[in-house]
């Protein structure tokens, strides 16, 4: 259940870096525009390389995010798979059997600190990814990428960074790096952003 979950997430983001950034752009500029979003849809496509495959996998599907604290994604190649991450509860469904599991993630920290990172950086809240991420932001508004590293050591063995790419509050893209050897290259392609 835990290697689902991280699967599935990983399919879905300190201070900024002064460095390659206009006057202006820098970590708090990027909150506070992220923060503007309510609500957004998109399609992605994700390649996932795992230690224990010999062949990369792909999948595609639908991601869904509504401010502040709800994450859906929805896999639907190579095989139908619901994520649905709402408040402090993940609900996995799918795979053989299209069976359901729920847990909390504080039954989980490490799937926690992962699920914070992503939905910390869409909800905006720089406070909550200080908690658990150095963070360093590199780019232009029009092309950033922001890296997250686990500050807590049991949470960088199980992901050891997380890059989220974008352009203005629209994000394009999330690879991630886990302790393990995994990689997951995310592309995202946003199809409708409600922000205030």
């Amino acid at each position: 259940m835990r290697f689902a979950a991280m699967l599935c997430l990983t399919g879905l983001l300190g201070t900024g870096s002064a460095a390659a950034q206009p006057a202006g752009w820098n970590l708090a500029a990027l909150m506070q525009s992220m923060a503007q979003i309510r609500s957004s849809t998109a399609s992605f496509t994700e390649r996932k390389t795992l230690p224990m495959l010999s062949a990369p996998l792909q999948a595609s599907g639908t991601l869904a995010y509504l401010a502040p604290d709800t994450i859906r994604k929805t896999t639907f190649a190579p095989m139908r798979e619901d994520f649905v991450l709402t408040q402090n509860e993940i609900t996995l469904t799918g795979g053989p059997g299209n069976q359901t599991h729920r847990f909390s993630l504080r039954q989980d920290p490490e799937i926690g600190g992962l699920a914070e990172g992503i939905r910390g950086t869409l909800a905006g809240d720089l406070p909550g990814l200080q908690r658990l991420y150095g963070l360093s932001l590199s780019g232009s508004e029009a092309n950033w990428q922001l890296v997250l590293k686990p500050i807590d050591p049991a949470l960088a063995h199980f992901v050891t960074w997380i890059a989220i790419r974008g352009d203005g509050n629209r994000i394009t893209g999330i690879d991630t790096a886990g302790g393990d050897g995994s990689r997951s290259v995310m592309t995202i392609s946003e199809d409708h952003l409600d922000a205030r």
